[in-house]
């Protein structure tokens, strides 16, 4: 656990996720995958208008993802909460996306379990982008942590970071989806870095962190050095 004195944020997105907990131990409905993900994405740090999560760069795929753009905390970050019900979406839909044979989905679905250990683990998965030095998006450089809210407020640090860097790339800022880039607008480099944080399921003394009581879930980016650094995002469970 983690305790920190509290600090000036730049201000948070929240989404609120009200059916999660209903939806745990459903059956699959109609809503897709996509939009499945974007329920459970907030999206924090640098200005994020016009950004979407979609479908890219979603833990399932190594594929790219959305533009960074904005100024002020030198991050944008797109945190996915990653639970039973998206797990289990996300199996489907790359199941048949890549048109696996059921041996090769099981293989699949192991593999995943293997690395990220869903059972035992609280998942977010976080795209991080910055237009600033890409030094920013060393995880040496930020406290990362969740914060638990229910009849009182509990703090957890991640028990494991794994991350997969990606080479940097040219973007045009406020360019239009679908439109290339060409003579014009100046560009900026952004840099990209994924990365699945994997939080405890229990605490110390073996109670789930998550449960019905819980009203929110906060993912808070710290700067280690500079405490007044700080960005975070939100999902509201319940009033």
């Amino acid at each position: 656990m983690l305790f920190l004195a509290g600090c000036a944020t730049v201000p948070s997105s929240q989404k609120n996720l009200a059916p999660l907990y209903q939806n745990e131990n459903s059956t699959l409905d109609q809503e897709s995958f996509a939009a499945l993900w974007e329920r459970r994405t907030v999206l924090f740090g640098q200005a994020t208008a016009g950004r979407g999560p979609g479908l890219l760069g979603t833990g399932f795929s190594a594929l790219g993802g959305p533009k960074a753009g904005g100024a002020g905390f030198p991050m944008n970050v797109a945190a996915t909460l990653i639970d039973s019900l998206l797990l289990e979406s996300g199996f489907q839909h790359y199941s048949v996306m890549l048109h696996m044979s059921p041996q090769e989905e099981e293989e699949f679905r192991q593999a995943y379990r293997r690395r990220y250990d869903p059972a035992n683990h609280i998942l977010i998965w976080c795209d991080l982008r910055t237009t600033w030095a890409e030094l920013h998006l060393n995880l040496d450089r930020w406290t990362v942590f969740i914060e638990v809210r229910d009849d009182e407020l509990r703090q957890y640090e991640p028990v494991e970071m794994l991350e997969e860097s990606q080479a940097a790339r040219p973007a045009v800022m406020d360019m239009l989806p679908g439109i290339g880039p060409g003579p014009g607008p100046a560009r900026r480099q952004v840099h990209q870095k994924t990365v699945m944080f994997c939080f405890p399921r229990q605490d110390l003394l073996k109670n789930p962190v998550l449960s019905p009581k819980v009203k929110s879930l906060r993912l808070v980016f710290q700067e280690t050095n500079d405490q007044r650094t700080k960005a975070e995002g939100i999902w509201v469970f319940r009033e």
